[in-house]
């Protein structure tokens, strides 16, 4: 069209560049959630009724990719991917891994097989890149010595130390902070 601008606009600014980040963890962690607290409107999500109450007490679960944006200084835009949490969908983990620049793994250290459940998340990011920024965000409750002792344990399971912190993704602020902290970590790849 004539006169129109060619370029994309993310408020008055140009969008001049596109970063990706991916969610993963277990159904009900709260991916979803954590999208909409960053994004609100700017998010779609590919919910649809749970049919296997037996895994979860969830009554609607993630069959695509949640994808939500936030807008960045500089004309940058943060496109946020959440990956289904129900093993029937991994194949959807290594296509939205392929064109990340980082992963944060969401995971409750209380439950009995998070050791197991982070380190097949970390297989399958090693698959696609072994130099792929990824920390953890502990998304449910957790007391200071529960969380070191889930830190310690999963670096000895590794064999190596992957950063942690946590959030609730209900909050707003939480989850800003989560993400500003991990920025520092794409920004040493």
């Amino acid at each position: 069209m004539a006169g129109s601008d060619p370029f994309p606009r993310a408020g008055d600014n140009p969008i001049v560049c596109i970063l990706r980040i991916v969610l993963l963890g277990p159904m009900g962690i709260g991916k979803t959630t954590a999208i909409r607290t960053l994004c609100g409107d700017l998010m779609v999500d590919c919910d649809v009724p749970n049919m296997d109450p037996a895994s979860s007490e969830k009554t609607s679960t993630t069959v695509g990719a949640d994808f939500g944006v936030v807008d960045l200084d500089g004309g940058e835009q943060l496109h946020i991917y959440g990956s289904p949490g129900q093993d029937r969908f991994d194949f959807m983990r290594g296509w939205l891994l392929s064109m990340a620049i980082g992963v944060i793994i969401m995971i409750d250290a209380n439950d009995a097989d998070a050791i197991h459940t982070v380190e097949q998340y970390v297989r399958t990011i090693f698959s696609v890149s072994e130099t792929m920024p990824c920390m953890l965000l502990l998304a449910r409750p957790v007391s200071i010595e529960e969380s070191n002792r889930f830190a310690s344990e999963l670096t000895s399971a590794l064999g190596m130390a992957v950063p942690m912190i946590t959030a609730d993704v209900r909050d707003k602020s939480q989850m800003l902070d989560a993400l500003d902290i991990f920025s520092s970590l794409l920004t040493t790849i």
